[in-house]
């Protein structure tokens, strides 16, 4: 028991024990990946020599805008010379042979995302038609328009190749082609440049690799019998590493199926913003995955909890005016403000709150 003095000089504050429908959540491991298509290989169209952009040659890890010359390739569609060898003509028949088969795939590329464009326009309207008579759901929408705007991405790179093959003319005469750009497909970051300026490089040899940072993807690993546990509509949570409080929301996307068979765990996938470049490919960080289902659970400020040296949770309690009693719970699970209880006093207890430690020194002899 205290005196009202020395009440006032601890400054102890209590609020009433709640009893509240929480909902429930449970923390996992993630990998930060990227995500399908974000990240694009640059091949040489034709067999020739690369040669400078008129800027830097182009390193690993710079950022790169979309259209953006990284190298110019000059084909090797002739010898300069005005009368070219046996093998020579034969070369440049090849040559011309492969530039004719390259345009005519680049076309058939063309139609082809045409096709998958009307597709996906076609599932995104029915998909919203759906929406307004309350027969479908808004991630429905969202994925068709996510298929539209990947499908629209594929037709801008198909066109942008055509076109590329459309310039490309061979001199009826001297045979020589002027130097084709080669263009950093999107926006983005080089994550790895395999050819230099003055090589020569065959038809198809990758050239550089651009990826795309502003949006990841999040791989948590579960165990199978928990798959059933886990609000799968729901969004979650994303953390890193270290103690970090704040944390970004992050909604589920449908990804191929992947599952590890050595570590008995099946994976789901979570979209993740990165505009800031908080996150890196490959960082593991901490995910917070809503359960299904919500409990009535019996909650206290966080602050009123204390620990002994066993570990053992407790909270003091205004058993009677100007006396408190500690009383042992039992924490289920903590938010940043709040302990959730699955043992603990009766709602409407009051517990101490401000000047729970002091109270805890007190008891023991030790001052905070």
């Amino acid at each position: 028991m205290l005196t009202p003095k020395a009440e006032e000089r601890l400054q102890i504050s209590t609020v009433p024990v709640e009893l509240k429908a929480m909902p429930r959540t449970r923390l996992f491991g993630g990998e930060v990946t990227v995500p399908d298509g974000a990240s694009v290989f640059v091949t040489a169209p034709v067999t020739g020599t690369l040669q400078p952009a008129g800027g830097a040659m182009p390193v690993a890890g710079q950022s790169v805008t979309a259209g953006q010359t990284l190298f110019q390739l000059l084909p090797l569609l002739s010898p300069e010379r005005e009368v070219p060898t046996a093998a020579e003509r034969v070369a440049m028949a090849s040559a011309t042979a492969t530039l004719i088969s390259s345009q005519i795939t680049a076309d058939g590329d063309v139609k082809q995302a045409e096709a998958q464009v009307e597709a996906s326009q076609i599932a995104l309207d029915r998909a919203k038609r759906l929406l307004a008579d309350k027969a479908g759901s808004g991630r429905d929408v969202d994925d068709a328009q996510a298929r539209l705007d990947i499908a629209i991405q594929g037709l801008k790179a198909a066109s942008a190749r055509k076109q590329m093959f459309d310039k490309l003319t061979l001199e009826a005469k001297g045979g020589t082609v002027t130097n084709i750009p080669v263009l950093a497909p999107h926006a983005g970051i080089l994550r790895m440049v395999s050819s230099s300026v003055g090589q020569t490089v065959s038809l198809a040899a990758p050239l550089f690799e651009v990826v795309t940072l502003n949006t990841l993807w999040v791989r948590v690993p579960i165990y199978p019998g928990q798959r059933d546990d886990i609000a799968r509509q729901s969004n979650a949570l994303v953390r890193n590493l270290g103690g970090d409080s704040t944390g970004v929301s992050v909604k589920p996307v449908s990804a191929p199926p992947s599952a590890d068979p050595l570590a008995t765990t099946i994976d789901l996938f979570y979209e993740l913003p990165n505009s800031d470049s908080r996150f890196r490919p490959r960082e593991r960080v901490e995910v917070v995955l809503p359960l299904t289902g919500e409990t009535e659970s019996l909650v206290v400020p966080r602050a009123a909890i204390l620990r002994d040296i066993h570990g053992v949770a407790w909270v003091y309690v205004n058993s009677a005016e100007h006396t408190f009693k500690r009383h042992r719970v039992e924490v289920h699970f903590t938010t940043k403000e709040s302990a959730i209880l699955s043992r603990g006093p009766e709602v409407g207890t009051r517990v101490v709150v401000d000047g729970a430690a002091e109270l805890f020194g007190t008891e023991f002899g030790a001052g905070k």
